[in-house]
C-alpha cells in the first residue's frame, strides 16, 4: 500500500468493481438469477460508482472524508461476500 489513502482505495474500489462483475458471472452460468437477486446486485453497481463519483470528485479529500469513503468500499464489499453466499445458498436448493 502507497502513503495515499485516496489512492488506495481507489485501488481497493477497483478490485471490488472486478469481483462484483466476475461474482455475477460466476453464479449467472450456474442458472438465472431471480429478480431479488439481481436487484441486489445492481444496487451494489449503483453503490460502486457512487463511491467512484465521490473519490474522483476531487483530487484531495480531508481525512475523515477518506476514511468514510474507505468504509463505504469496505462495507460494499461485506455486502458482496454476503450477496454471493446468500445466491449461492439458493442455487444449492
Amino acid at each position: 500500500m502507497s502513503h495515499d489513502p485516496i489512492a488506495d482505495t481507489r485501488t481497493k474500489l477497483d478490485e471490488l468493481e472486478q469481483r462484483v462483475h466476475a461474482a455475477k458471472s460466476s453464479l449467472g452460468t450456474r442458472g438465472e438469477l431471480d429478480a431479488e437477486a439481481h436487484k441486489e446486485w445492481k444496487a451494489m453497481v449503483d453503490k460502486h460508482a457512487d463511491i467512484r463519483r465521490k473519490l474522483d470528485a476531487h483530487p484531495a479529500h480531508p481525512a475523515g472524508v477518506a476514511e468514510g469513503l474507505r468504509f463505504d468500499v469496505d462495507i460494499l464489499r461485506g455486502s458482496l461476500e454476503t450477496w454471493v453466499a446468500k445466491v449461492e445458498s439458493n442455487f444449492d436448493k
